[in-house]
């Protein structure tokens, strides 16, 4: 969510929407609710407001609540650099709101961002950031099952039972992140991050066991961003148990889009562009501007959906296909573009009398809110449906598979119906902020 207590509605965005107004005619003005298209963060009311919605319009139908990280403001206005204790207080605040929203009706399945630690990005192990991984087990130890609390004190991920058959893993990304200095590879035994990896194939041996299934989620997503030994692992691993894994639900690039990876494709592609490339060091003013490298990251993702072989349906069964993975991507409340939330259907009936397996997600529905509409109006804000997957995409479902024919028929030289599919895609990934942007 980014909640920034600094935002100030009516300042200059140049100072992160924190400092009065210089030059009224040059200077952009914050608005209300955020300012979409601005180097700002959500202003409290933007988070409050977009959790009332929620309760109002979805507390009573949902099951569970994935919350994949970064509730603090970035660290933009150098002029008031964030310390430890505001990331802390941020943090606090944005669990109390959650709390108020949905506990004990909900369950909430938190997990740790990259402006969630300090310094940021950074993040060791038990030994180096016992202070951090101590306050967020106390955060959110309603949460947090007890037999998982020492395992979170140790390295900020656990293990938990949302409803019966499904168990969701919150990984602690930051372990993979190359930015993390904490932390080495996935290759050195000592490193919190191969202790990670070790605990992510033990979870999913064990879920196999149960005969439950799993939704992992995690703040950074699987890509150039990862280490290489870790990415390579962190796919290797998830390949392995695809029979298990139902769902991978990531953040952090707060664009609306999917990442595919499968056994037989060249690994290049995870370590190919990112959104977070340009000349500056600071990730803090990376992966949330339209203007950077956009194009370059839309043109590698269409490069990675060409580069995957589309399934085989000539040959009968009981042909096995190669394995594959889809990593969903989803917006967020940071209103750099709309606000938005996703609400997931996930398949409930009894395994015996469905061909889909329990747990295969269904589709979603995403909602967003055009908060410039709402700039004079002080009547609570509202949430519209933006798409749901069966009707922009003509999703059965959210299996790998589904994700991997829409993108072939997406990036297809031949398919009509496909190429505007695609024009679609990539114009929902900035929530309607930028359709001005592609034709």
């Amino acid at each position: 969510m980014h909640i920034d207590n600094n935002y100030c509605p009516g300042a200059s965005v140049k100072s992160g929407c924190h400092n009065p107004i210089k030059n009224s005619k040059k200077d952009q003005v914050a608005g209300r609710l955020g300012t979409p298209g601005a180097r700002c963060d959500a202003p409290a009311e933007l988070a409050q407001q977009t959790l009332d919605w929620l309760v109002g319009e979805w507390r009573d139908k949902i099951d569970f609540v994935i919350w994949t990280g970064d509730n603090s403001r970035h660290d933009w206005d150098k002029t008031r650099k964030r310390k430890m204790q505001n990331v802390l207080d941020l943090n606090q605040q944005a669990t109390d709101m959650m709390i108020d929203a949905f506990w004990p009706h909900v369950p909430i399945i938190p997990t740790l961002g990259n402006n969630d630690v300090f310094p940021h990005n950074q993040i060791g192990g038990k030994d180096q950031s016992s202070e951090l991984l101590d306050f967020y087990e106390e955060l959110w130890r309603a949460w947090i099952p007890q037999e998982q609390r020492e395992t979170f004190r140790s390295g900020g991920y656990f293990a938990v039972d949302v409803v019966p058959g499904i168990r969701v893993l919150s990984l602690n990304s930051m372990y993979f992140y190359k930015r993390n200095d904490l932390v080495q590879s996935c290759a050195h035994k000592q490193s919190p991050a191969h202790k990670h990896l070790q605990w992510y194939r033990a979870q999913l041996l064990q879920a196999r066991k149960d005969r439950v299934k799993v939704y992992v989620i995690g703040h950074v997503p699987p890509s150039r961003d990862y280490r290489a030994t870790c990415l390579d692992d962190y796919l290797r691993i998830s390949l392995r148990y695809s029979d298990v894994i139902m769902g991978h639900f990531y953040g952090h690039l707060n664009m609306d889009h999917f990442l595919l990876y499968g056994s037989a494709q060249d690994k290049s592609f995870g370590m190919g562009v990112s959104s977070m490339d340009d000349d500056s060091d600071d990730d803090d003013s990376q992966g949330v501007h339209v203007t950077r490298n956009i194009q370059k990251y839309v043109d590698w993702l269409h490069n990675m959906y060409k580069s995957l072989d589309p399934l085989d349906d000539r040959q009968a069964p009981p042909v096995v296909q190669p394995p594959l993975l889809a990593v969903q991507v989803s917006p967020s409340v940071l209103p750099r573009f709309y606000p938005t939330v996703r609400i997931y259907q996930y398949e409930i009936g009894n395994k015996h009398e469905h061909k889909r397996p329990y747990g295969t997600l269904l589709g979603y529905s995403q909602f967003y809110s055009n908060i410039t509409k709402w700039e004079n109006d002080l009547s609570p804000i509202e949430y519209t449906l933006e798409y749901t997957t069966q009707d922009a995409y003509g999703m059965r479902d959210l299996s790998p598979a589904s994700f991997l024919e829409l993108a072939k028929r997406m990036v297809s030289d031949s398919d009509k119906i496909g190429k505007k599919i695609w024009k679609d895609y990539v114009r929902n990934m900035f929530v309607q902020t930028a359709n001005d942007i592609f034709s």
